[in-house]
């Protein structure tokens, strides 16, 4: 199967939790764009297109927050941005 995503390609990622906890919700959105991007153990990126370890990095970027809550309880969705980034290779 030939790679999905471009190197600065921006994807969702979207967390909802049943409680508020913002640094599990950004390391749930971590794991997730290490899911889509594919990365192995070696730090190969291999759902990205032309993608070398040594210069590439996933980013993740907080974008939204929405909580809401009513007598069946709450729900808090959180929406983050994720990237690959290529650095030069100095």
């Amino acid at each position: 199967m030939a790679p999905q995503y471009e190197v600065g390609e921006k994807i969702d990622l979207h967390v909802s939790r049943t409680e508020p906890n913002f640094d599990r919700a950004c390391d749930m959105a971590y794991k997730m764009a290490l899911m889509r991007f594919d990365c192995d153990d070696c730090g190969h990126l291999n759902n990205v297109k032309d993608s070398s370890r040594s210069t590439d990095s996933i980013i993740v970027e907080f974008k939204s927050y929405r909580h809401g809550g009513s007598m069946t309880g709450q729900t808090v969705d959180y929406l983050f941005i994720a990237w690959v980034e290529r650095h030069d290779d100095e």
